[in-house]
């Protein structure tokens, strides 16, 4: 007859806490739920958490030279060639640009503003020249103003959630 040693309850105790600690770090890890919507550029990393813009700009360098996944509103874009945006929440605002520039492999759609919109890029603060607000100026929509200093995203990609 072969004799089973049972565990003591502190043993018991010790397994089941590693065990709790494995699932919600395991958690952590998965993807979350993102509304769905219209996907441009490049894939969603699956890291990410969505972050309110508001929320970002209340801190902001804790955002900085990170990947981020951001939602705001979108308020403005290039009517020339799509090369930037303009975003909202609440009283916060920024500008977006693509990461492979003007020109490059992607462009925001004209009709974006007013649409909510998940933004994947790094965030940074920026000053404008002079010569590029008078560029960005003259590709604006008409009532909107920018701004040669304060923050930018430099997107890989968007998701389009209205």
């Amino acid at each position: 007859m072969k004799l089973t040693r049972i565990a003591s309850p502190f043993t018991c105790l010790a397994l089941f806490a590693l065990c709790s600690l494995g699932i919600s770090s395991c958690q952590r890890d998965v993807k979350p739920d993102l509304p769905s919507g219209e996907i441009v550029g490049e894939a969603l990393l699956e890291e990410l958490q969505v972050v309110e813009f508001a929320t970002v700009d209340a801190d902001p360098k804790s955002y900085f030279e990170q990947t981020v996944l951001v939602e705001a509103t979108a308020t403005a874009v290039c009517q020339r060639a799509g090369c930037w945006m303009q975003i909202s929440d609440d009283e916060s605002t920024a500008r977006v640009r693509w990461e492979t520039g003007c020109g490059g492999k992607y462009a925001f759609p004209a009709d974006l503003a007013g649409k909510r919109i998940l933004i994947q890029g790094s965030f940074y603060p920026t000053t404008l020249s002079e010569e590029d607000a008078e560029h960005l100026q003259s590709e604006a929509p008409e009532g909107v103003v920018i701004e040669r200093e304060g923050y930018e995203f430099n997107a890989s990609s968007i998701v389009i959630l209205d």
